[in-house]
Formats: C-alpha cells, structure tokens, sequence
C-alpha cells in the first residue's frame, strides 16, 4: 500500500520547525511518503507551482478535498473548476465536502438541502467521471454534517450511485460509533482511506470536542485508541492495495508525529 500525508502537515511541519518547506518535503519522501491529500484552497494559492514543487520532491497528490455548501448553493458549477484543478494536478480522487445543515434547521429545510447535495453530487460525479476521477465523501466529524455517521453516509451512497467512500478510521468516534461496525457497512463503496487515531489523553495540540462532550487529541497513528490496525488487517482481507492517508490535524510536533506514524503503519503491514 502507498502512504500519504496531508499536505497541511507539511506546512506546518515547516513552520513549527523552521525547516524549508521544499526540505521537509524531501524528509516526508524520506519517510516514505510518496502522495499528500491536498486541500483545493491550497492548490489555489498558486497550482502550476504547486505541481512543480511537489513533482521535484518526487510527491503525488493522492486525492484532493473541498468543501462546498451545495445545500444552500446548488448550483454544480463550482464542484466542475474542483474537478478541473484536480485533473491538472492528476488526482485520481477528489474528496467532496458537500455543506452543513444547522441543528436548528426544520426538517422541511434540511430535507430540501441533502437533497440538493446528493443532486449536485450526482452532476460532479457525472462530470468527474469523464476526466477519469473518482468521487468520495467521508465520515465528517461535525454534528452539523449529515454525513458523520455509517447510515447517513450510506444514504447518500444510496442517492448517488457514482459516489465512493474515504474511510476515515478517527471520525466514528465523534459520534460515538465503533468504526469496525461501520466498516463493515461502507467497505464495499470504500476506495481511500484517512489514517487518523485519537487520544483520549491530553499531548498537546487542539481537541476535537464530540458529539458527547468527550476531547478528542490529536495523536501518531497507532499511539491513540483508535482500532486501526484491525481495520487494516479488514482492508487487507478485501484486498484494498491503494492509498493509507495519514491525518493528524492540530500535533504540537507534525513532522516527528508524521515519521511516528510511517513507522508504524510500516510495521503493522509487514
């Protein structure tokens, strides 16, 4: 399998440290990192030279994500120039964050709006399927997405036939969920996944609070109590040979968290 890191780890690896980014990228290589997961607003800060500095470093972008509010704007355009962007830097997968919904929203109203998400997700998918792109969403760790959960995701599988899943290992928790159980529900849609453990312990770095109240800490993958090498062993038993994206948001120390993690994931698959 192929390891990938998000890209904003990279930068704020560079900045916490003090290295160059174009070193650190060379370190990440190092590791055995080939690939990164590359937000859409920062490929927009400058995507020909983005390509160059990754192509340079020997980096691929594995799959690109952006959020939209497709909810309230449905309006498909915007999704096509995200396609576009990810063509041009040849990502064989996109990540689509399709909108929030308020808790205070009727239910008339939400109704409205996750049926305009899955309508221009079904357009995207349709559009993104002619360049050669593959179009996931994933389980999002926020109680105003209507998508956190296996049944909800599976909702908009059942609305979109053309959509996949990015499986996010540290994501079910925020609901509470055990992310074997909803494995087993998404693994036939699944083709990525987001390598990301928790800590219910306090190392430093911004938590992610739960649904439940419960802080949530970043953590090297493998070090916190996400169930993660069981889902790689699932993975392996499916025979998923593809991209393990590794994701830790908010670590105090991103470049010793990102060589923590491949040295793990590196174990655990041997």
């Amino acid at each position: 399998m192929k390891l990938s890191v998000f890209y904003n780890h990279i930068v704020k690896a560079s900045e916490q440290s003090g290295v160059p980014l174009t070193d650190v990228l060379d370190k990440v290589h190092a590791y055995g990192i080939d690939g990164v997961e590359l937000d859409l607003e920062e490929a927009l800060t400058g995507t020909e030279a983005m390509k160059k500095r990754l192509d340079a470093a020997g980096i691929s972008v594995a799959s690109m994500y952006a959020f939209f509010d497709f909810g309230n704007q449905p309006a498909p355009e915007p999704g096509y120039a995200f396609i576009d962007t990810a063509a041009y830097l040849e990502a064989g997968k996109v990540l689509v964050i399709p909108g929030f919904i308020e808790e205070t929203a009727s239910p008339e109203a939400r109704g409205q709006a996750l049926q305009s998400m899955a309508a221009a997700l079904n357009a995207i998918c349709d559009y993104a399927e002619r360049k050669g792109i593959r179009v996931t969403m994933e389980d999002f760790d926020d109680i105003r997405a209507p998508f956190s959960s296996a049944d909800e995701l599976l909702w908009f599988l059942e609305q979109v036939p053309k959509l996949s899943i990015t499986f996010d290992t540290g994501n079910f928790i925020y609901r509470g969920e055990d992310e074997l159980e909803a494995f087993a529900k998404l693994k036939d849609r699944t083709i990525h996944i987001h390598c990301k453990d928790r800590s219910l312990e306090d190392r430093g770095g911004e938590p992610r609070i739960s649904a439940s109240g419960i802080p949530l800490y970043p953590s090297p993958v493998g070090s916190g109590c996400i169930k993660i090498a069981e889902v790689l062993r699932l993975l392996k038993a499916e025979g998923y040979a593809d991209t393990l994206a590794i994701e830790h948001f908010d670590a105090v120390d991103q470049l010793g968290y990102m060589e923590q993690s491949v040295a793990w994931l590196r174990r655990v698959l041997e």
